[in-house]
């Protein structure tokens, strides 16, 4: 895993940053209490390594994060930035850029850069009386592949999520659970 932290937050004492980034990974796979003194330790036993890069150039933001986790197969890569003092925000995953906020329930898909598609993900939503609180669009290039963002009221059902992976384009379905706007999440909470 590489941290890369870019303008003023790459000025500052990077560990605490390094730690919660360690304990967010890993809180939702393990059954070990994880909290930010053991986190990193708990990565490194089981032979993931962490590394935090210090950029002090700015790019567009004041201040941003990127995270990228490499698997044997793969490579994922997701950056955030903080609005204001208190709006976490997606700004990009993997080349495409966007900005989603970073709260609750998150559905994202990724998918060929065709008309229809956002229209077709909230239309099946509605049908499943599931409220979107927010969508936010990223791509590369125009007629490329694109990722979609949406957040969320309520946790699709599996029939959804079915329905929404069956959409002519969309290659691929996730929904990600992160605490609740104002909440803490379950590493901090005490």
């Amino acid at each position: 895993c590489t941290l890369t932290l870019r303008g003023e937050v790459a000025r500052q004492d990077s560990r605490l940053l390094t730690s919660a980034f360690c304990a967010g990974l890993i809180e939702k796979v393990m059954d070990d209490e994880v909290n930010i003194v053991n986190a990193e330790v708990l990565l490194r036993e089981r032979g993931i390594e962490v590394t935090t890069v210090a950029e002090r150039n700015y790019g567009a933001f004041s201040s941003s994060v990127s995270a990228e986790v490499e698997t044997d197969d793969k490579s994922f890569v997701a950056a955030g930035t903080l609005f204001g003092n208190e709006m976490p925000r997606l700004i990009a995953l993997g080349e495409h850029r966007l900005e989603a906020y970073l709260d609750g329930t998150m559905l994202m898909f990724t998918h060929n850069d065709v008309p229809g598609i956002i229209g077709n993900v909230g239309t099946i939503c509605g049908k499943h009386s599931i409220n979107i609180g927010q969508m936010s669009v990223g791509r590369a290039d125009a007629g490329g592949n694109a990722v979609g963002v949406v957040n969320l009221d309520s946790a699709p059902s599996e029939d959804a999520l079915k329905e929404i992976a069956s959409v002519s384009n969309i290659v691929d379905v996730v929904v990600t659970q992160l605490p609740a706007r104002d909440a803490l999440p379950g590493w901090l909470q005490g």
